[in-house]
């Protein structure tokens, strides 16, 4: 008998196979259950009213919800993106060092509109970014 027949017998694929569903089983079974993460999300603030620049400013909100990893990972190759219009909310005036006039938005007066956007997939615990930034064109 040799040594190639001694190491690849016809339990060594069974044991293989067997290997491998394990495994699947428990990455699905992983996935499945809630966890807390803290999410990046693409937003885009607007204004509806100034219909003559349609740029969109553009920042990222970190929100850490209660989620399901498939909703997690789901997010991480495919993200959501947020839009804001920022029509009726009123926006402070900031100039910074280099003399450009920024806008901040808080984030506690986009509470709904940020849990209405991500969905009733996830729970939403807190938002961390305290501060959206953007400025006037």
């Amino acid at each position: 008998m040799s040594l190639q027949s001694k190491l690849f017998n016809r339990k060594t694929p069974a044991f293989l196979i067997c290997l491998l569903i394990a495994a699947t089983a428990w990455f699905i079974s992983k996935l499945s259950k809630e966890y807390t993460y803290d999410l990046p999300y693409n937003v885009c603030i607007y204004s509806s009213i100034n219909t003559a620049s349609s740029n969109c400013a553009t920042n990222v909100l970190y929100v850490r919800v209660k989620a399901k990893g498939f909703y997690v990972m789901q997010h991480m190759y495919s993200p959501v993106k947020l839009e804001i219009d920022v029509k009726r909310l009123k926006p402070t005036r900031h100039v910074n060092e280099n003399n450009v006039v920024e806008y901040v938005l808080s984030t506690k007066l986009l509470q709904n509109t940020i849990k209405e956007a991500i969905g009733n997939a996830v729970q939403v615990e807190m938002i961390v970014t305290k501060n959206l930034t953007f400025e006037n064109n």
